[in-house]
């Protein structure tokens, strides 16, 4: 056999491999360029998910405006000495029911316990 043939055969031959590993890099890295966009566009779906839901609760509030007003004059007007800027225990009541949205009971139904007779 002429060895030019045989040289011929062994350039080809490696020609041929690295034509191969060539192509596979390449199908290799726009695999993973695929993949990125791929992932790219599902974290763009969910933000754009997430923020319309968001939206949706945020539109859904409904504020609620209470006055205490008129209860809160007629204590002012019930107590005479109102300097120290206190409020009376049905006066704070009215407040934090206002605040909470839940009407405030006093404790212990303003019932005082009763006094031991041991000393």
């Amino acid at each position: 056999m002429n060895p030019y043939v045989l040289l011929a055969l062994v350039i080809g031959w490696g020609a041929s491999v690295a034509g191969a590993g060539w192509y596979g890099m390449g199908v290799g890295e726009d695999r993973i360029i695929a993949k990125q966009a791929s992932d790219d566009k599902i974290r763009q779906e969910t933000r754009e998910a997430a923020q319309q839901g968001a939206a949706d609760a945020i539109a859904k509030l409904k504020p609620v405006n209470t006055t205490i007003r008129a209860k809160t004059e007629t204590i002012v007007r019930e107590s005479p000495v109102y300097r120290d800027c206190l409020n009376t225990p049905d006066g704070l009541r009215s407040i934090n029911s206002a605040l909470t949205g839940r009407l405030a009971e006093s404790a212990g139904g303003e019932q005082l316990p009763k006094a031991d007779g041991a000393k």
